[in-house]
């Protein structure tokens, strides 16, 4: 964008007079226009979205107004960078002076009456212009550093838990080896003792046909060794009748598989367990390497953010208040800026992306629970954590703000401790004291 050619926009409840600043403008500034419609001002400014505001009114009151009102509804004048300047009168321009020192505007030009100077206008125009420039360039450092803050914070999370789940993936692969040792020692044994039985039973003529191998119960060979107590000879003894046939059960069904096959599953299943577990190893070793630049790089951003103070906001209109909390982080590594009203805020939002806002509950111009919802809506500053500033601790309060978006609230009057651990939380331990 051509820093000599703003586009320009002027609001104005005198029609006749934005015409006749438009045409004083017109032939050194070619994208000029004006909206003289206050129901329209927001949409015009969001379809205009210029870089340079002339509010043009009958009362400097009315010019205050508007510009909070505009503030509210249109999204591009919070978010986007321009420079707003009041015209007035001779009896206003202490007025004037006292709302640019509240950075209410940018700027004041003594226009009426007749165009009382018309080139002081554009030399404020221009300077405006050579002034966004380099605040673009201020604000894309400023918003570069708070994303490597966040990036570095990321890329320190990602390497914990990659580091995490190596070493549960290591655990794992540790415990199938060990199930897999002691399913080895489980068949080892058995297959002993079925061997001892087998040869037991060998060496006493046992018949144990109908037990499975390694199972035989003691009853059966405690049976075959016990002598008879009948005295009648065998050949009077009468059979007794077969049993009659039962259906087989599912824990017969489970015994008539034989030890050896069970064991055998067993290790399979440990077998096939393990050998999964090594390309997950291998996998989360592998992306490790892929993403140590990326880490490292975001390691190194981080540090450089580090080394610039971070930009913290506070919205308060108790300057005595403000004064407080300037000496209770006088020793945390943070820069403050201060707005007194929602007009302050949202005009220091659009000079600068703080990486916290301090916000008010109660402010003289609007409310901090609205003007967090509505910085919660815009996208462009959706992610700066608010903290909300109150007096009270009401329960609806602090719903209201939480569920507004707010992060976090603190409650007057302040503690330094309480005060900086809540910075510290939300700007990566900068803390000093």
């Amino acid at each position: 964008m051509n820093a000599r050619q703003p586009r320009i926009l002027v609001l104005s409840d005198m029609p006749v007079e934005a015409r006749q600043i438009v045409s004083l403008l017109a032939d050194d500034f070619p994208q000029v226009s004006c909206s003289t419609d206050e129901n329209h001002f927001a949409a015009d400014f969001d379809a205009q979205h210029p870089e340079v505001l002339l509010l043009a009114f009958r009362r400097i009151e009315h010019a205050e107004r508007h510009a909070l009102v505009l503030y509210r509804h249109s999204r591009r004048a919070r978010s986007e960078r321009h420079h707003s300047i009041v015209l007035c009168d001779k009896d206003n321009l202490r007025q004037a002076f006292e709302l640019c020192r509240k950075e209410c505007f940018d700027d004041y030009v003594l226009y009426w009456p007749l165009v009382y100077d018309s080139s002081r206008l554009h030399m404020s125009i221009l300077l405006a212009a050579r002034m966004l420039a380099l605040g673009r360039e201020r604000a894309a450092a400023s918003e570069m550093l708070a994303h490597a803050r966040v990036l570095g914070s990321l890329g320190e999370m990602l390497d914990a838990g990659l580091g995490a789940g190596k070493e549960h993936i290591d655990a794992l692969g540790d415990s199938l080896q060990a199930a897999r040792a002691a399913g080895d020692a489980l068949a080892t044994g058995l297959e002993f003792a079925s061997e001892f039985a087998s040869e037991f039973a060998s060496e006493f003529e046992l018949d144990l046909g109908g037990v499975p191998s390694g199972l035989a119960p003691a009853a059966a060979a405690a049976d075959s060794l016990a002598p008879s107590t009948s005295a009648a000879p065998p050949a009077q003894v009468e059979p007794a009748p077969p049993p009659p046939p039962q259906p087989p059960s599912a824990g017969a069904a489970a015994v008539s598989v034989p030890p050896a096959a069970l064991l055998a599953r067993l290790r399979a299943h440990v077998g096939e367990a393990s050998e999964r577990a090594i390309p997950l190893t291998e996998w989360v070793d592998g992306l490790r390497r892929e993403v140590s630049p990326q880490l490292d790089a975001a390691r190194k951003l981080r540090g450089l953010a580090a080394q610039r103070p971070a930009c913290v906001l506070v919205v308060d209109d108790d300057r005595f208040q403000c004064k407080l909390l300037e000496r209770l982080l006088a020793d945390f590594d943070c820069r403050l800026q201060f707005a007194h009203s929602g007009a302050e805020a949202f005009a220091a939002l659009a000079r600068e992306r703080p990486e916290l806002i301090l916000m008010d509950v109660q402010l003289p111009d609007a409310d901090g629970v609205a003007i967090t919802r509505q910085l919660k809506a815009n996208p462009a500053l959706a992610g700066i954590p608010v903290i909300m500033i109150t007096g009270h601790s009401e329960r609806n309060i602090l719903q209201a703000s939480l569920a507004a978006g707010a992060v976090d609230f603190v409650v007057k009057p302040f503690e330094r401790e309480r005060m900086h651990a809540k910075l510290a939380k939300f700007l990566h331990g900068r803390g000093r004291g």
